[in-house]
């Protein structure tokens, strides 16, 4: 009994969608490791390639997702900001918001995997029979 379908996920993995993702994930890892030195400019680059990948997304649940995302990505910080504060900052950021232990990229880094884990649900469910 089989129950992984690997010519299904490669069809997946051929979709405009699919390619889009994964260019914002790669896109991403690159922007962090260029201008890691440089909060506000790799917050900004995060901005407009979130916007690109909203502007060129073709799902209909985009604008949920949007949402979505944003309610993750503001309780992401908003806990680990918490969580950093309360472990005596064991964890800490260069740079962070003055008022949360965070910095203002990060807001943008949940949104991301958000989205990345939507996108590696949406192919194991194409994968898993």
């Amino acid at each position: 009994m089989n129950c992984l379908d690997f010519s299904k996920l490669i069809e997946f993995l051929k979709r405009e969608e699919s390619f889009l993702v994964l260019t914002l994930i790669i896109v991403t890892i690159i922007s962090l490791v260029c201008f890691s030195e440089n909060p506000l400019y790799l917050f900004i680059v995060n901005v407009l390639l979130l916007l690109a990948y909203f502007y060129i997304s073709k799902r209909e649940d985009k604008k949920i997702i949007a949402i979505g995302a944003i309610n993750f990505a503001f309780w992401g910080v908003i806990l680990e900001s918490f969580v950093i504060q309360k472990t005596n900052f064991a964890l800490r950021y260069k740079q962070d918001m003055g008022l949360l232990y965070v910095p203002a990229w990060l807001f943008t880094i949940y949104i991301i995997f958000m989205i990345s884990a939507i996108f590696t649900y949406d192919a194991f469910k194409v994968f898993i029979k």
